[in-house]
């Protein structure tokens, strides 16, 4: 029987390193979300096709670049414990995103969403975080219904991470099958 012995200090640098540019967008979008959101008058009826736009372009990033950059490191990595951790921060990445982004659509219309309190009642970072709940509902296709989306531009977004949540369990599911047969040929 082989031992390996694995640098997770050395993987995770790697990792982070390569999820860089997706940790950047993620965070420079939600940025600029909160700070736009300040000046833009919601009433325009632009906005949430702006917010689909913008999601869509990320979306496209995310799956385009961001797997090929993590499938890169799945092929370094020799453990389940390094393969958890690569899903789990994309996982939390684009969840984190759509929040962010279903945040931007419910303060250009709060009709979008039934089920959320008034706009007014909470803070950004507050209504961040109720989407954020919302949207780890919808990742994890639990669907309470506490929260339902009512506009088209609402139905589009949710529309939009189950499909980069069922892109991601398949890519997930066919990369743990690739790191057992690289375990098992070495």
């Amino acid at each position: 029987m082989m031992i390996y012995k694995i640098n997770t200090g050395n993987f995770l640098k790697q990792l982070l390193k390569r999820m860089r540019p997706a940790l950047l967008l993620v965070a420079i979008v939600a940025l600029v979300y909160v700070y736009l959101m300040q000046f833009v008058d919601h009433a325009l009826s632009w906005v949430p096709y702006i917010v689909i736009f913008l999601t869509f372009i990320k979306s496209g990033y995310f799956t385009f670049f961001t797997f090929r950059q993590v499938n890169k490191s799945i092929k370094q990595c020799h453990s389940f414990g390094q393969l958890l951790w690569i899903f789990g921060l994309l996982v939390m990445l684009i969840i984190f995103s759509y929040a962010a982004d279903f945040t931007c659509l419910v303060a250009a219309n709060p009709s979008s969403f039934k089920g959320f309190k008034p706009f007014e009642s909470f803070n950004y970072f507050e209504y961040l975080f109720e989407t954020f709940y919302f949207s780890v509902v919808t990742f994890a296709a639990i669907g309470y219904g506490d929260i339902v989306p009512i506009t088209t531009p609402a139905k589009i977004l949710v529309m939009m991470e189950i499909g980069q949540s069922f892109v991601l369990i398949v890519f997930g599911l066919s990369n743990i099958n690739n790191i057992h047969t690289t375990i098992k040929n070495q």
